[in-house]
């Protein structure tokens, strides 16, 4: 593989970002540098619920404090593979990369047996290995609404941030 041309890409929603995240993120950075990798957050135009508890914009500000200088992009939902995976090379085209040197980084063989499907380049960088505990967005969201500490699960550039947002919508989802 031509490291100078290719290109690393991760597409999470994010939501919010976690130090698996961050694990396969940094993998990117070292590998690649900072200049020749994209972050895609997913279901940027999703409205917020249980699931999709942070809007694009905080989770793009979460990222931003973590990787100051990396590039961001949203990629809305739509619902049929075809579509999305033609979304995503438009993004690739106008973020100047050629999707063929686009290899795309995952922290477990679900996050990107999608891509596989597609004939796409990936690189599994295991977020599971015994250095980063067993750690999943819900996870996170669950020790939040649970009231449980999120200490060790997300960088502590953004624990206050975090924890801030979800209590002021947790308190209006409870009156639902």
């Amino acid at each position: 593989m031509n490291k100078s041309k290719t290109k690393a890409v991760i597409v999470g929603r994010f939501c919010p970002v976690h130090i698996g995240h961050e694990k396969v993120i940094r993998s990117m950075i070292d590998n690649f540098g900072i200049d020749n990798c994209l972050v895609i957050i997913g279901s940027s135009n999703h409205l917020v619920s249980v699931l999709h508890f942070f809007s694009y914009t905080e989770r793009r500000q979460f990222l931003s404090k973590i990787f100051p200088g990396l590039k961001l992009v949203g990629l809305p939902d739509y619902h049929d593979d075809a579509v999305w995976m033609t979304a995503l090379d438009d993004i690739l085209s106008v973020s100047g990369m050629n999707p063929k040197d686009v290899v795309f980084y995952g922290g477990s063989r679900q996050d990107i047996d999608f891509f596989y499907r597609f004939n796409r380049k990936v690189e599994i960088m295991n977020r599971f290995d015994g250095t980063t505990p067993e750690i999943s967005a819900t996870k996170v969201r669950d020790a939040l609404i649970e009231k449980r500490p999120i200490d060790g699960l997300v960088n502590p550039l953004v624990i206050e941030e975090i924890k801030q947002c979800f209590s002021e919508k947790w308190e209006k989802f409870k009156k639902i």
